[in-house]
């Protein structure tokens, strides 16, 4: 599933004008922009790690790395971390003495 980025101006505390942002690729289940290096990052549920910059009335979208099962990321010292866990195994009734699925803290930049 596909999402969308708008634009909300501000006057006084006040929401204005909203603006639909156009993109340059597809964001598939974003979770959350957060404020980085100019711009912002976002990790979705396809498995991407992205860059987002606004320029204008445009989005450019930029995929930083794959990483598996994404659902946060911040950022601690000077490395970007990213939550992975296996959320469909989750769902599946336990297989034979099978050990439950870990969750996981990747530093997808330091790859």
């Amino acid at each position: 599933m596909g999402a969308e980025l708008f634009r909300v101006d501000v006057k006084d505390g006040a929401a204005g004008r909203v603006t639909k942002l156009g993109t340059t690729g597809p964001l598939e289940f974003p979770d959350a922009l957060r404020a980085f290096e100019g711009g912002f990052r976002t990790v979705e549920g396809r498995g991407a790690l992205s860059r987002v910059t606004v320029s204008g009335d445009v989005a450019k979208i930029e995929p930083l790395r794959h990483v598996a099962g994404p659902t946060g990321d911040t950022v601690l010292g000077d490395k970007i971390r990213v939550a992975e866990d296996p959320l469909g195994l989750m769902s599946r009734p336990a297989d034979g003495g099978r050990d439950a699925p870990s969750f996981h803290l990747r530093s997808p930049d330091a790859e």
